[in-house]
């Protein structure tokens, strides 16, 4: 009669696939980041209390104690963007990059005052200052059918000036708050730079978001299908869809620039089956796959999004204008100048390195914004 013993090479090989999956998942468990350190005048060298110190563009987030310290815990590896925010000081943004997990230190150094430039100071009266913040609000918070329940907490915060080339420009002396009933975030923008002129608009700095408590659990249910309205065709779906290599089945189609040197103009790409773009000049697109954009990264927790060439995206969920007559669909540009980015296996950009976005995608704005740590169900 055999046994199971009576198979060593079976037995072992068992014991160490066993011994290997247990591994990874302790190791996923425990492969996080705990960072602490103190914040402190630049000047003087004295702690500064209940400064905001978080991940930026996420919902991660703490404040300093009394003697200017913090822990924000339970970070995974990889880049993050650190940010930090105190009333009367120049807000702070640096990137820092964790390997191993553990506990790390980081000192912030914050400088006095908020540098503008140039400037004009309002009567809170004027029917200028009132026009002018009317276009800065439609500009942050889209028009979209949730900014209607988007508000301007303290839109005095904003430094407003108009020259004469008819920019419209403005940064705050402290967070700008926009509350977003509608997704149940309150959100902290420091505005560094915002310019708007002809229709277009370009906005930067660092973005907290604080999670508002429901009143009931409806409201919470309402947010929470909301938030899945905002993510359904977001950049955060799209890169996540890469990595899936779920493009179609989450309804974006996306084509990539061929390099000229590759360019076939007798004859027409197919993709699977399908004839793409009819009217496009001389075969200048092909339709790709996620999954080929996609490569590892260093880190478990990273991925690279590789293109040297632009990126057209179409989502097929949404009608809209696009320069090809034969897809009205809403219509994307993507170009990455440096012919990558690093994301999450969950679409968060963590090293953009400097890539843009154009059309529907670039028209997101804070009534649709989800933080980046915002997790499917």
């Amino acid at each position: 009669m055999y046994s199971i013993f009576s198979f060593p090479s079976i037995r072992k090989s068992l014991f160490t696939t066993i011994l290997s999956l247990f591994t990874a998942i302790v190791y996923g468990q425990s492969a996080q980041v705990t960072i602490s350190g103190k914040v402190t005048n630049e000047k003087t060298g004295a702690p500064i209390p209940f400064a905001n110190v978080y991940i930026n563009n996420s919902s991660i987030g703490t404040t300093t104690n009394e003697n200017g310290a913090y822990t924000l815990a339970n970070l995974p590896l990889g880049n993050l963007e650190l940010a930090v925010s105190s009333l009367g000081f120049n807000p702070i943004k640096e990137i820092v990059r964790f390997e191993q997990p553990g506990l790390k230190t980081v000192h912030f150094k914050m400088r006095e005052g908020i540098e503008l430039d140039g400037v004009i100071i309002y009567s809170r009266k004027s029917k200028l200052l009132q026009q002018r913040i009317k276009i800065i609000t439609r500009e942050l918070l889209g028009q979209s059918k949730f900014s209607k329940q988007c508000k301007l907490r303290n839109p005095e915060v904003l430094r407003i000036t108009a020259p004469d080339n008819g920019h419209l420009l403005a940064q705050t002396t402290s967070p700008l708050i926009i509350e977003n009933y509608a997704l149940g975030y309150i959100i902290h923008q420091d505005l560094d730079d915002f310019d708007y002129h002809e229709g277009k608009v370009y906005y930067g700095g660092n973005t907290r978001f604080e999670l508002m408590k429901p009143e009931n659990e409806a409201q919470q249910k309402l947010w929470r299908a909301n938030q899945k309205i905002a993510y359904k065709g977001s950049l955060k779906q799209l890169l996540s869809s890469m990595v899936s290599d779920s493009l179609q089945e989450n309804g974006f189609r996306v084509f990539q620039e061929i390099p000229e040197s590759r360019r076939v103009f007798n004859t027409v790409r197919v993709y699977n089956g399908l004839n793409p773009l009819k009217n496009h000049l001389n075969n200048r697109l092909e339709e790709v796959r996620g999954i080929t954009l996609i490569q590892p990264g260093e880190l478990e927790t990273e991925r690279l999004v590789v293109t040297q060439t632009q990126l057209e995206v179409f989502n097929m969920n949404k009608r809209g204008r696009s320069p090809y007559t034969d897809m009205a669909y809403s219509y994307s540009t993507i170009k990455m100048p440096n012919g990558y980015i690093v994301i999450t296996p969950q679409g968060w950009v963590v090293t953009p390195m400097g890539f843009e976005i154009r059309g529907d995608l670039g028209n997101d704005r804070f009534a649709n914004l989800l933080p980046s740590d915002w997790k499917r169900d």
